[in-house]
């Protein structure tokens, strides 16, 4: 029988980071048209539309030896399993640019080996894939550079769900949400130092980072714990975070008690080819977006409106955005309806149909 499993590397379930819920919903577009499993880390409670095993089961090994089509990011066991099978990889997180950035100018050996790891499965994903998958134009030219062989791509952005996208909540005064974590490519100082400055400056105004922690205990970073420690000292009273994850069902209305959602990273090449997964809560959520420029956020959220793009570490530019955002009432109605026409656009059902029809090529 024909049957399709999706597979990540990463946690499933109550909380969960964007790998995750990726995962998750392309596994519940594909079941609508195929006999699906989605292969993940369990956390908590399983999602009720997709058949959900675990790693490292013989289930799962079951369900991999035995499916039509295998979609996942490349990662350690997601292979083919028999000549007759299909893979596709989606390469929607530029994680060797990601680890470039965690490991920095002078990694251990064992970093060293883990970096040379990630970018050997890489290869063979571009080398062996039977269709490849990106989320932006830009992310394929990336990817192009790297490729020998002239495998099918295709294009599927991050999605939304609209079942999830009710009507905001009256926001609190003048708060800022940073919604996703604070890795190391990211630029989370320069966030907090522009509170600060409009503090200072007579304008109150406080920052609300959703969750200080990641959903996938074994990717947990006690270093980067105590840096972020003395960065919400800097923030003098006008910044908090959770100290957990947000769940994932809950994350929208957290989002909807700011006016303002904040995403700012550094000048690297990690922003030029990410997408941001964060900046879809937004557009569900209805909130303008201050985006560091470079990257897919930032050329949809000048482009359509959604909000202020800022230079790359300028705080203040950081707080003129938040300022005009708290204080122009008619610019910030502006923005929450640009917001609101695009987001059927990224409906999951919508992002994920390049990828349906080229499973039912192989079906049929």
């Amino acid at each position: 029988m024909f049957s399709v499993v999706v597979h990540t590397p990463d946690v499933v379930g109550d909380r969960m980071a964007g790998p995750g819920i990726r995962a998750w919903h392309l596994a519940a577009e594909l079941a609508r048209h195929f006999p699906t499993k989605l292969i993940a880390k369990r956390e908590g409670t399983a999602p009720e539309d997709v058949t959900l095993i675990s790693h490292g089961s013989s289930e799962a090994r079951k369900a991999m030896q035995e499916a039509s089509v295998l979609v996942g990011q490349p990662a350690r066991g997601f292979r083919k399993r028999h000549p007759g099978q299909r893979i596709v990889y989606d390469l929607f997180d530029p994680t060797v640019l990601e680890l470039r950035e965690l490991y920095g100018l002078r990694p251990s050996a064992r970093q060293r080996v883990h970096l040379a790891a990630e970018w050997l499965r890489l290869s063979i994903a571009l080398m062996r894939a039977d269709l490849l998958v990106c989320a932006a134009k830009k992310q394929r030219e990336f990817y192009e550079q790297l490729q020998s062989s002239d495998t099918r791509w295709i294009e599927v952005p991050f999605g939304i769900d609209l079942a999830d996208t009710r009507g905001c909540a009256k926001p609190q005064d003048n708060l800022v949400v940073w919604g996703g974590g604070v890795w190391e490519w990211l630029d989370p100082a320069t966030a907090v130092e522009a509170i600060v400055r409009l503090n200072h400056d007579g304008l109150r105004a406080n920052l609300l980072f959703l969750g200080r922690s990641r959903p996938n205990r074994d990717l947990i970073d006690r270093r980067r714990d105590d840096r972020f420690d003395k960065l919400l000292q800097r923030g003098e009273g006008h910044v908090s975070a959770n100290d957990e994850w947000v769940p994932y069902r809950e994350r929208l209305s957290w989002l909807r008690a700011g006016k303002i959602a904040i995403m700012l990273h550094r000048r690297t090449a990690e922003a030029e080819y990410s997408i941001r997964t964060r900046l879809f809560d937004a557009i569900a959520a209805g909130i303008p977006v201050i985006a560091s420029a470079g990257g897919f956020a930032a050329d949809l959220v000048e482009r359509e409106g959604l909000g202020i793009v800022v230079p790359p570490g300028d705080a203040v530019a950081v707080a003129e955005a938040i300022r005009r955002l708290l204080t122009d009432d008619e610019f910030r109605s502006a923005c929450v309806e640009s917001l609101e026409r695009i987001r059927p656009r990224f409906a999951w059902d919508v992002v994920t149909r390049p990828l349906v029809s080229a499973i039912k090529e192989w079906q049929t």
